[in-house]
């Protein structure tokens, strides 16, 4: 999808939660560290600590780089007994979702199961890797014309983990705003009995009774290895941001929802204001080749975050909370999920 350039403001905008906003700034960086080789390792999330601010230890790290390799992995980790869990090569879920119990687990790292494997124009549909990043998706797809409607804001996300965690944009119209609601089969490889060799395959779709389970199963029920995607015409989106008084927030939310296709609202209660994200789809025929340059994405030096984090401690310290919460806190009104009634 390309964007407009008819921006009159730009202001940080998410997903339907209370966040407390923080930008990371390299890229480079890896979550997953070893003291030898792939063995005794740790791994973290993007912030570099879990909630409860616990370390993550691991037995080893495995990175296959096919289906083959990856069932292997989990047969024989599955013979022995061991507990196992999935990572992605990027880490941005804040809880301990990767995490094995105990120090003996295993990680199972897509890090390299990285390729797209199939682009169908007729039928579009798109057939991926789980650990092919979103931003890799929306690149692949332009080229065939083809776009996916809805998407989380960050494309430095995997595909994998997206379905994982149940990862979404914003809007009530179509199939909705999650990503899952435009996967139409998967193939996920999950623990089996002696009798399978200690490993089962499926390939699962809309007939099948676990596809909805195992579209966002937290990966608990096995780890994702391919993923068809529903794709669309490729289309232009006109972003245009309006900044209201929030006095009557509550009564405006459902008719903005309803009105654009991928509306989203800031909330900033303690300045009273809202800012409205009037956000439409508009043929590719429309004039303008903007970028949406989402402002919270944008790189930042770790010098200048670790400003903005004392000064924030500093408020705190001295009991200044309403100037604290101005700096970093938002209520984030995205049409995520919600029936229409």
């Amino acid at each position: 999808m390309a964007f407009l350039s008819s921006t009159r403001q730009v202001f940080r905008s998410s997903s339907l939660l209370l966040l407390f906003y923080f930008v990371s700034s390299s890229r480079t960086w890896d979550p997953i560290k070893c003291s030898s080789g792939n063995t005794n390792c740790t791994i973290t999330n993007f912030y570099g600590a879990f909630p409860d601010r616990s370390v993550c230890r691991v037995a080893e790290v495995v990175y296959p780089s096919t289906e083959e390799e990856l069932i292997s992995v989990v047969a024989n980790a599955t013979a022995s007994r061991r507990k196992m869990k999935v990572a992605t090569s990027t880490s941005h879920s804040v809880p301990k979702l990767v995490c094995p119990d105990g120090e003996d687990g295993l990680l199972i790292s897509t890090k390299y199961l990285n390729r797209t494997l199939k682009i169908d124009g007729e039928a579009m549909t798109m057939t991926v890797e789980s650990g092919v990043l979103l931003r890799q998706i929306i690149n692949e797809a332009t080229k065939a014309k083809l776009a996916l409607v809805s998407t989380p804001y960050w494309w430095g996300l995997t595909i994998g983990g997206i379905l994982g965690t149940g990862a979404h944009g914003s809007t009530w119209q179509g199939n909705g705003s999650a990503v899952h609601d435009f996967v139409v089969e998967l193939r996920i490889v999950s623990p089996g009995g002696p009798e399978d060799g200690h490993v089962k395959v499926r390939t699962l779709n809309d007939g099948d009774t676990d596809f909805n389970a195992a579209k966002v199963s937290l990966g608990v029920l096995g780890v994702i290895s391919q993923v068809t995607l529903k794709l669309q015409p490729l289309f232009k989106r006109s972003i245009e941001f309006k900044s209201m008084n929030d006095w009557d927030l509550g009564d405006r939310i459902a008719n903005f929802g309803r009105k654009h296709e991928f509306a989203d609202i800031t909330w900033y209660p303690n300045q009273r204001m809202a800012v409205y994200r009037i956000d439409d789809r508009v043929p590719m025929n429309t004039s303008g080749d903007g970028l949406y340059d989402f402002t919270p994405f944008r790189s930042r030096s770790s010098v200048e975050v670790a400003i903005i984090r004392t000064k924030e401690e500093l408020l705190e310290s001295t009991g200044l909370s309403r100037e604290s919460a101005s700096l970093q806190k938002q209520v984030f009104l995205n049409s995520w999920m919600v029936p229409m009634v």
